[in-house]
């Protein structure tokens, strides 16, 4: 008697598992277009190559990147886990140890370049600033 319950409920589930499985049609698909503009944070280098376009986390790299061996304050970006130093960017020294500057915050930065050499070169870097 127990073995008939039983296969009566095994069955009762394989039948109701069938029934509202679905019909898979509505798989999600995660096509990225390379060259659409995103409003995303940049979290892995792409795998198309070393060109990034988009948002990232921008800081000091021996003040909060933890680039100690580095003599002075310079500019880095946080990709996922790793930092990047910022090639040919001149900041203002002054600003950088403000309530926000970049020995004392993480800023977001809108940055365009090529990564080489686990360096940013970049064509345009930019600190977002709170709107007014």
């Amino acid at each position: 008697m127990k073995k008939i319950v039983f296969n009566f409920i095994f069955l009762c589930i394989i039948i109701f598992n069938i029934s509202f499985a679905g019909c898979g049609g509505c798989q999600i698909t995660n096509d990225v277009k390379k060259n659409e503009p995103s409003s995303a944070f940049i979290n892995s280098l792409p795998y198309y190559g070393t060109e990034i376009d988009g948002l990232v986390i921008a800081s000091c790299n021996k003040c909060n990147f933890g680039k100690y061996t580095d003599r002075k304050c310079s500019l880095g970006i946080q990709i996922g886990t790793t930092v990047y130093p910022v090639e040919n960017f001149n900041h203002d020294h002054s600003k950088a140890h403000n309530h926000d500057g970049i020995c004392n915050a993480l800023r977001v930065a809108y940055v365009k370049g090529d990564i080489k050499m686990g360096k940013l070169f970049p064509e345009k870097i930019e600190l977002i600033n709170i709107p007014q």
